[in-house]
């Protein structure tokens, strides 16, 4: 048994409620409070001095890509690069020590924050660094990718080649492939590359891992079962990692291609442990705004005949999720823009998910305020990233254009509407630091003037329910609320420990609190 004191931990069952004793065995929470103290009295216990710090249910990012995120932590990474000059002088760096034969995955160009170009890497810029290597740059949204002409010749793109489904392949004037391909398209690139094998899906997942417990997150919902070794591979590879040894919960979603071999798996993979778990059918109905594929109400500005793209038709669209309540399962779509949300819900009224289960919604960042009076009583749970506002705050305003949806990152709104919402990062697009996310939440800042200017100020939540984004809220998305979520007697124990209390700090000082301790099932994982 181990007895936590000298702490004050706040519940996050109801705002304020705060206890200073816990209790805990075999990795679950025995007692708290005043009962917690009174069971250890004459017994032998491993007392854990928390030298009066902040503690809470251990912080749960409920939508994050794993395995993407260790790969960019591995990989030539341009998310701090600020000019286009930068990206490419680092991508010519690491192309000069490739071997012959070799080809190169780049992460993390966002060409909206560069200073001396905003439009994305074309094969003419990439041609410059090698016409013999295959360079492959993958935009911050991972919506679209920029390849060279080696590439282009290797995946066999011809002239005025037209992408059928959800996708787009640019071409130039004359009908050749620009090299950039968006959404969907991407995969003709993308799944080129060979597939990693099991050791090396495990090296990616505890890079990730033990990045995420710096961060003080204790367990994460992601969306890998298609991009790897399949979806048996993949959850194959989460649960010969995560384990007590090196604990850490992952709840996989399932994407809407892996279904059938969900319904063909054995039940050692599809069954749940206290480290892995699997949940709802993942569907991307649109793109995003930065890559002006969010399906929209209104054309982008300047683009008339623009208004994003539609991944599936409405009857593909509507089987998908039949699929999905055949296999007894809840979906989560992918929505960036107000028509995919209109969309959206008109199906999941038409054919609704089983008594108890809860939709989600993950994005949801442009609404009109119709499409919530629409939504009004169903089974829905949001899953919203902070940080998209902060990030793409203001040009995704020039972007859309004036008309654009005035519910925008409506997060107050969905919740006074009776919706229960969880947060994430959507890691690697985000920096999945939790506290980016709450002072974002609560400030309602953007990246360039974190504590400047308020974006739709009226949309901000409070300390407490942004904290909630990433306890109750998440725990509550995986249909997981008796489990973790909250400090109570029966939950697993797992904590962040934080240096200063949040509640009692500046909202502008939310960015800079410092993670001081991460606990999972029991154990100290990380500590500074």
């Amino acid at each position: 048994m181990k007895f936590w004191t000298n702490g004050t931990f706040y519940t996050m069952r109801k705002p304020g409620e705060t206890i200073h004793y816990v209790l805990t065995e075999h990795g679950k929470i025995v007692a708290t409070g005043h009962e917690a103290e009174a069971q250890v009295r004459g017994r032998a216990v491993d007392v854990m001095d928390l030298k009066g710090r902040t503690i809470f249910p251990g912080f749960i990012d409920s939508h994050l890509h794993l395995i993407w995120y260790g790969q960019a932590l591995d990989r030539l990474n341009l998310s701090k690069a600020t000019t286009k000059k930068a990206c490419l002088e680092a991508i010519a760096a690491r192309a000069e020590i490739l071997k012959d034969g070799d080809w190169l995955f780049v992460e993390g160009y966002d060409d909206n924050r560069l200073t001396d170009s905003n439009r994305l890497l074309t094969c003419r810029d990439l041609d410059a660094i090698s016409r013999t290597h295959p360079i492959l740059v993958r935009r911050i949204d991972y919506h679209t990718v920029s390849i060279n002409t080696p590439f282009i010749h290797a995946i066999g793109l011809k002239r005025n080649q037209v992408f059928d489904g959800g996708g787009m392949i640019d071409l130039d004037d004359d009908g050749f492939p620009t090299g950039v391909l968006r959404d969907e398209a991407s995969t003709l690139a993308i799944e080129r590359f060979p597939k990693e094998s099991q050791a090396e899906l495990a090296r990616l997942i505890r890079i990730a891992v033990n990045d995420l417990w710096k961060k003080g997150i204790v367990g994460a919902h992601s969306e890998d079962l298609h991009y790897f070794n399949g979806l048996v591979g993949t959850v194959r590879a989460y649960r010969q990692t995560l384990n007590e040894p090196f604990p850490f919960r992952a709840h996989l979603l399932v994407h809407h291609r892996e279904l059938d071999a969900y319904l063909r798996a054995p039940r050692t993979v599809t069954s749940p442990d206290e480290f892995v778990t699997l949940g709802a059918v993942k569907i991307f109905y649109d793109g995003t705004v930065g890559s002006h594929t969010a399906f929209m109400t209104q054309p982008y500005a300047g683009e008339p005949n623009n208004y994003g793209l539609q991944f599936h038709r409405a009857e593909a669209f509507e089987q998908i999720v039949q699929q999905a309540r055949l296999a007894q399962l809840p979906v989560a779509v992918h929505i960036i823009g107000d028509r995919a949300f209109a969309d959206v819900v008109h199906v999941l009224k038409k054919f609704p998910p089983q008594p108890g289960q809860l939709d989600r919604m993950i994005h949801t960042p442009w609404l009109r305020s119709d499409m919530l009076d629409a939504a009004k009583g169903m089974p829905l749970i949001f899953d919203i990233q902070p940080q998209f506002m902060s990030s793409d705050m203001p040009w995704a305003l020039d972007v859309l254009g004036s008309d654009f949806p005035p519910l925008a990152f409506a997060w107050k709104s969905i919740k006074e509407n009776g919706f229960p919402i969880a947060g994430g990062s959507d890691a690697p697009i985000e920096v999945p630091n939790p506290f980016l996310a709450i002072h974002a939440a609560v400030t309602r800042t953007c990246n360039s003037d974190v504590n400047g200017k308020r974006y739709f100020p009226e949309e901000a939540l409070s300390i407490f329910d942004a904290l909630s984004l990433y306890t109750s809220g998440s725990a509550a998305a995986a249909g997981q609320s008796g489990s973790c979520g909250t400090i109570a007697p029966g939950k697993f124990a797992d904590f962040t420990v934080l240096d200063q209390d949040p509640f009692t700090v500046d909202p502008a000082d939310l960015r800079a609190l410092t993670i001081r301790k991460t606990i999972v099932n029991e154990q100290i994982v990380y500590e500074r």
